[in-house]
């Protein structure tokens, strides 16, 4: 689990029986996505990209 998360948090997964090992803040063993979502009725894509990988979701303005 990334170190982000609460010690309480920790916790209560522990007293429910998890076995937590902590990790970094963006630790690239907890994996990473990148998404595109178009919305088609407006003309707008959305983007996102997780700091765990390399990419970027950068806006482009729209063609003429």
């Amino acid at each position: 689990m990334e170190n982000r998360f609460s010690s309480k948090v920790r916790d209560e997964l522990t007293a429910k029986g998890h076995k937590i090992e902590v990790t970094g803040a963006f630790s690239a063993a907890m994996g990473g996505g990148q998404v595109v979502l178009r919305d088609s009725s407006k003309g707008v894509n959305y983007g996102a990209s997780d700091p765990r990988k390399d990419g970027a979701a950068v806006p482009e303005l729209p063609a003429d």
